[in-house]
């Protein structure tokens, strides 16, 4: 798997900066905020389990200067928007886009901070509703910032917890921490191994030199998805209270043994059943993997991924049928190791372990398969890791 180079400003980011009035001041931040590929360890998060996630070179850029009136004038140049936000922040407003920010905010001005007043330009490459988790770009982003700017100081793993915080009490959604945590602490070196009940992570080594993984993004996001993630939050709840009835010692689910499981299934539904079951069994994939990836094996490492996959579309239900067809495209070809769907689900990309000599002719079949199939014209993204959320 590749590292990526040190980062610059966008072309068409400087370029936009360069048509703003220059009265306002210089701008004194710059910085980059990265995606994330979650290599395997999918929807466990919230359940305090084992993910492998690792920051990628595709990444929203920041830059900033100070205002003197108490406003944050914001321009997402990839949405050609603008919007000016008073200050203090009050409440939430009706772009989305707009709340991300803001809800960082919040959370520094709940702890005492007096926020300045700034202008916030920021635009990048990474694709958004891809799975490579924009919004958690967003949110680390202006967290990153704001420590830089009031000196606060703290640590990359608090500014994640700020940010989890900032989703969950701000914007409503019952995420875990693992997106946030991956873009703001993650290693150009390889992935990281994140234990997101104790927020304990390590370096994994990366010994897989001849393969790279390539992203393929569907190009669709189905409805379905709406609600669906906090329907799969309760479920993996009601799990847990089943199991800490007859085990209270079990604090999370992914603390919990398939034997537990099978002790209260006949107190649980089918459907919290089936997602308890693919919970734990995926903590323990994450563990293979680690041993995979560090012994350079990429059939046991392409196996595991193509077990994810199957358990997210049966278990948790969370794939879709044209996110199906791209796994198996892929994995019916030779060079690739494994694959499976990355993210929330019901759209968004698949993640591939391919041999580098055979990338370019995996790319082309399976954008021919899905065309052929679909009509859609998805795009592909090869990505080199990268390092967490930094100046510029």
């Amino acid at each position: 798997m590749k590292h990526s180079t040190p980062p610059t400003l966008p072309p068409h980011l400087t370029a936009y900066l360069a048509s703003l009035p220059v009265a306002s001041g210089a701008w004194t931040v710059r910085l980059r905020s990265p995606g994330r590929i979650n290599l395997i360890g999918e929807h466990v998060d919230y359940t305090g389990g084992l993910v492998m996630p690792a920051a990628i070179d595709k990444a929203i850029y920041f830059v900033a200067r100070p205002l003197s009136t108490p406003e944050w004038r914001l321009h997402a140049i990839d949405l050609c928007e603008q919007h000016t936000l008073s200050l203090p922040i009050e409440g939430p407003s009706p772009e989305l886009w707009v709340n991300y920010l803001a809800g960082i905010g919040v959370q520094y001005q709940d702890q005492g901070q007096f926020l300045p007043g700034l202008e916030v330009v920021f635009g990048g490459n990474l694709p958004s509703g891809s799975g490579v988790s924009s919004s958690a770009a967003l949110e680390g982003g202006m967290a990153f910032l704001l420590n830089e700017l009031l000196n606060t100081k703290l640590s990359r793993p608090e500014l994640a917890q700020l940010c989890q915080r900032s989703s969950n009490t701000f914007l409503g959604i019952p995420s875990g921490i693992m997106d946030q945590f991956a873009s703001l602490n993650g290693l150009a070196t390889g992935p990281i191994v994140l234990n997101c009940h104790t927020l304990e992570f390590e370096p994994v080594k990366n010994a897989l030199t001849d393969y790279t993984l390539l992203l393929i993004n569907s190009m669709v996001s189905h409805d379905l998805s709406d609600g669906a993630y906090a329907e799969r939050v309760a479920e993996c709840q009601r799990a847990l209270a089943a199991i800490q009835q007859r085990t209270p010692e079990t604090t999370h689910l992914s603390a919990a043994t398939l034997e537990e499981l099978e002790a209260v299934s006949g107190q649980l539904d089918e459907v919290a059943y089936r997602r308890a079951h693919y919970v734990i069994e995926e903590n323990e994939r994450v563990r293979s993997a680690v041993t995979a990836l560090e012994a350079g094996s990429s059939h046991k490492l392409g196996r595991l991924l193509n077990a994810t996959h199957a358990g997210l579309r049966d278990e948790y239900e969370v794939s879709c049928e044209e996110l199906d067809f791209l796994q198996r495209a892929a994995t019916a070809l030779d060079g690739v190791a494994g694959a499976r769907m990355m993210g929330g689900g019901f759209g968004g990309c698949t993640l591939n372990l391919v041999r580098e000599d055979r990338l370019a002719d995996v790319l082309q079949t399976v954008t021919d398969a899905y065309r052929a199939t679909y009509a859609i014209d998805c795009e592909c993204y090869p990505v080199r890791l990268a390092a967490g959320t930094s100046l510029i």
